[in-house]
């Protein structure tokens, strides 16, 4: 869970924290917040085991065509429809942190069958029984996705009370920092793991990536063991009657529905790549499973550890929407720039694959500043509606995404193209890169100039001052300043010289 919210300045987010007795406000909610990075710390060992080069290698020793890989990336999406009847049944009960607990115990044992079950049936039952194998991984991942949309809402209302509007941007930035001290040992771990033994055949590649899935599931049960030790932020239910007319409040809401669609072509635009931007480095690249998890994985968190705290800076103090401007934008040439990718350029991977990482990073920051800021108790909007009907929108948009580059590449699969002399030849892979990019530029020019936020900076400005912030923290100022107190005053001050050698 990567997320981010947003500071009480630029929106009317909760500023609720934990009602304990006893120990002091201040230590319970330290001892809160530490629990819930150190979580993150052992799921991010889960979330890397079980992604990038293991999954995709999984999948093609099972003998995945390439629409089951577009089934694959839509999955999640799909999944996360029941994140509608989840919300009605956390307004109706109140039991967030219950509901949250249930679902991802949930996400997290069924790794235990999704490794085991498709290679007992090919052990059982031999190599003809891959396809419906096959089957069956889809369907077992199918439901552990669905674990994973029980119990987000829950997860992401209850985050809104538990962690203090004025310092969740900054919070949760550092949060996935720490997490990547696990993460990028993890992603390399696997890579050479898997290079190592996967000499011994696609059998044996299919047992290995299995063991790896069951070591990954033990870290991902501690990550949210340890939620059972935060505290509850109570809730009163709702009356059924109250949680329909909460359903229509984000239907009538224009600018909900502007951010929502935003969102969701940007998620269409990203799952056009999905799987197939690990099979396009495997297949045609021709990088070992080391290299893709570098490229995939570890360059990308490498980024993210360097520019999640301007991004969380900039979010708490320009807003979201100059974010999503910079972000969106720069995101379209650098998926233009993969079609580029060959196998005698094998370092421009790094470098797409880092710089997407950054980018997105700005995306994921400001969009979960704004659904905590729907989904905040106190907000007059409130409640998990504004949370499930956004989750419908996009997991629909990732969900047709998914299976729409599915069927262009079972459609394309063979389809060449030499627009040049001297050129490689394209193929299905930089038609879904063309139309990723497009739908990038369209989301930015189709809804963000129609997007309201209250207070927040132009994109020049949001610009400018992370220029600023970046060169104090490459100077070794702001690590310096974070220490003590006044440290958001000197980055302002940084901001207001910054705007102040502009206005000169």
């Amino acid at each position: 869970m990567n997320l981010t919210p947003s500071p009480p300045s630029l929106s009317s987010a909760p500023t609720r924290t934990l009602p304990l007795s006893g120990p002091r406000p201040a230590s319970a909610l330290r001892r809160s917040l530490g629990l819930i990075t150190l979580g993150w710390v052992f799921g991010a060992v889960w979330f890397t085991a079980t992604s990038g080069a293991p999954l995709t290698l999984f999948a093609q020793s099972l003998h995945a065509s390439p629409f089951q890989f577009g089934v694959l990336t839509a999955l999640p999406f799909i999944a996360s429809l029941a994140s509608v009847p989840a919300s009605f049944l956390i307004d109706a009960t109140g039991k967030r942190r219950r509901i949250f607990l249930w679902g991802l115990y949930v996400q997290r044992f069924m790794w235990f069958p999704i490794a085991l079950v498709p290679v007992w049936m090919l052990g059982r039952f031999g190599g003809a029984a891959a396809g419906e194998a096959m089957f069956v991984f889809l369907a077992l991942t199918f439901v552990m996705h669905c674990g994973q949309g029980t119990g987000g809402p829950a997860w992401v209302s209850w985050m809104a009370d538990v962690v203090p509007a004025r310092i969740s941007g900054k919070y949760f930035s550092r949060r996935r920092q720490w997490a990547m001290l696990t993460a990028i040992p993890a992603a390399l771990f696997a890579g050479m793991f898997l290079d190592r033994q996967g000499v011994q055949g696609p059998t044996a590649v299919l047992h290995w990536c299995a063991i790896l899935f069951l070591c990954a599931a033990v870290f991902g049960i501690a990550d949210i063991t340890l939620f059972q030790f935060v505290p509850d932020v109570p809730r009163e239910p709702q009356p059924p009657r109250l949680l329909l007319r909460s359903f229509a409040g984000p239907l009538r809401d224009r600018r909900f529905l502007l951010f929502a669609g935003f969102v969701g072509i940007l998620t269409f635009a990203v799952q056009l790549v999905g799987q197939f931007a690990n099979l396009y480095l495997l297949d045609v690249v021709k990088v070992n499973n080391t290299r893709a998890q570098l490229m995939l994985l570890v360059a990308p968190m490498a980024a993210q550890l360097l520019v999640l705290p301007i991004w969380g800076i900039a979010a708490d103090r320009m807003g979201k929407k100059p974010l999503l401007v910079l972000a969106a934008l720069g995101s379209v040439p650098v998926g233009l720039a993969w079609c580029l990718l060959t196998p005698e350029d094998k370092w421009l991977g790094y470098v797409l694959s880092a710089a997407g990482a950054a980018l997105w990073t700005g995306v994921e920051i400001a969009n979960f500043n704004f659904v905590l800021e729907f989904a905040g108790s106190t907000d007059r909007r409130g409640g998990t509606s504004y949370v499930a009907v956004n989750s419908v929108i996009i997991n629909l948009a990732g969900c047709a995404g998914g299976l729409v580059a599915g069927g262009i590449a079972q459609i394309l699969k063979d389809w060449h193209w030499t627009p040049l002399p001297g050129f490689r030849p394209a193929t299905f892979y930089d038609v879904l890169f063309v139309c990723a990019a497009a739908l990038r530029l369209a989301a930015v020019a189709g809804f963000l100039p129609f997007l309201h936020e209250p207070r927040a900076r132009s994109a020049g400005h949001a610009l400018r001052f992370m220029i600023a912030a970046t060169w104090e923290s490459a100077s070794g100022v702001i690590p310096r300043l974070m220490r003590r107190p006044g440290a958001s005053g000197a980055i302002a001050r940084a901001q207001t010289s910054v705007l102040s050698r502009r206005a000169a």
